[in-house]
């Protein structure tokens, strides 16, 4: 593999991590909005239920954050290794 295919290869993956970032953020807004909907439902309740369907929203939120960050850091690395290659 030549030092222009490696650069290719990083580009490919650099647009796929776009694509990923794109459909997380998709998610992330309809996770939000049964969020909201979920806890207008239940924001009286105090069943052991409610209180653990609470956490697992709050679990799937702090989730897609940290695949949102991972992904960032993906990128700046990508690109910090295509600045050095040329």
């Amino acid at each position: 593999m030549t030092i222009g295919d490696v650069k290719v290869t990083i580009r490919k993956g650099d647009q796929a991590l776009d694509n990923a970032r794109m459909s997380v953020e998709k998610a992330n807004a309809r996770l939000a909005d049964a969020s909201a909907l979920a806890i207008a439902t239940l924001h009286d309740s105090e069943r052991g239920e409610a209180q653990e369907s609470r956490k697992a929203l709050r679990e799937a939120a702090n989730e897609v954050e940290l695949v949102l960050r991972r992904i960032k850091a993906a990128k700046d690395h990508a690109a910090a290794y295509l600045a050095i290659i040329g």
